[in-house]
């Protein structure tokens, strides 16, 4: 009887194991696929306790619903103008139709595998179509990683959700290397690159030079022309007006007139080196009399 009893309660405990392997519980970032028999059927679990046939009738298979990043390993290429370059990239991505997922690629290895196949034949397609100077360039405004990043990620997102029920959310190129082979040749290009862009702004600074100068040139010679005639009118005033001062003081005393005159003669050339013997009665003496023997003199 004791035997007896301890084998119902361990047929009882397996039963009640087994049960329990009806019911299962799906985390908050994972999505739920129930197979029978190891076909799925239809219907994605969320989040949350759900019931389903005992092992091993059902399974559930387990998706992870993050946004996932797979980071590619530089892959080298050829552009349009056949030079070489290495493209490091990566995806984010994540799954769009879980039915789809598990019916084909099945595990993230696998679908990143699948990634890495079509976004290469992708990325070579659109490097193929663009030049070196898509890449890598001095001139601005000449990359375009962005728009050839987002022209590729649209094309790997058509054919993943497609064939795979995969979503590509991001593509982006994060990187741009030169193989050892054509590194110095791309170098040497962009210094005579820039050597051409640095005399092209060097003749055009000279050239505005010129400009500038010859600007000057003519703003100064108006401005000396202008101030010449301006000093000529005010000299010939003046001059004109010396004269007037002049013939008053003469008018009024001339003998005064002439005995001033003949002390600025005195002044023009004597000066302290100069050494003069004169008759008393010269001509050059008679200021030295007063004014009106010099003017009777």
């Amino acid at each position: 009887m004791g035997l007896g009893r301890g084998a119902a309660i361990a047929v009882a405990a397996l039963g009640l194991a087994w049960l329990s392997t009806a019911l299962f519980t799906v985390d908050q970032s994972e999505q739920a696929i129930v197979t029978r028999f190891g076909r799925p059927l239809d219907g994605v679990r969320g989040p949350g306790l759900h019931a389903k046939a005992p092992w091993p009738i059902d399974t559930v298979v387990r998706i992870d619903a993050r946004l996932l990043v797979f980071d590619n390993e530089p892959i080298e290429m050829l552009t349009a103008d056949k030079k070489n370059i290495l493209l490091d990239s990566f995806i984010a991505w994540r799954v769009a139709d879980p039915l789809q997922f598990t019916q084909t690629v099945k595990t993230r290895l696998e679908a990143e595998a699948r990634l890495l196949d079509i976004a290469a034949a992708e990325m070579g397609a659109a490097v193929g179509g663009e030049s070196m100077d898509a890449f890598i360039s001095t001139a601005p405004g000449r990359v375009q990683l962005a728009e050839i990043a987002a022209r590729v990620g649209a094309a790997v997102d058509a054919v993943a959700r497609r064939s795979f029920g995969i979503a590509v959310v991001d593509l982006q190129i994060n990187g741009v290397f030169l193989p050892a082979q054509n590194r110095a040749s791309v170098i040497d290009r962009m210094r005579a690159e820039r050597a051409r862009i640095a005399t092209k702004y060097r003749s055009e600074g000279e050239e505005e030079a010129l400009k500038v100068k010859a600007e000057t040139t003519v703003e100064r010679d108006r401005i000396l022309a202008e101030a010449r005639a301006e000093a000529e009118g005010i000299r010939g005033a003046g001059e004109a007006q010396a004269l007037r001062l002049f013939s008053e003081a003469y008018a009024e005393d001339p003998g005064f007139f002439r005995f001033l005159r003949q002390l600025q003669a005195y002044e023009q050339i004597i000066d302290q080196q100069t050494t003069i013997f004169l008759e008393a009665n010269s001509p050059l003496l008679r200021a030295l009399h007063g004014p009106d023997d010099a003017a009777g003199r």
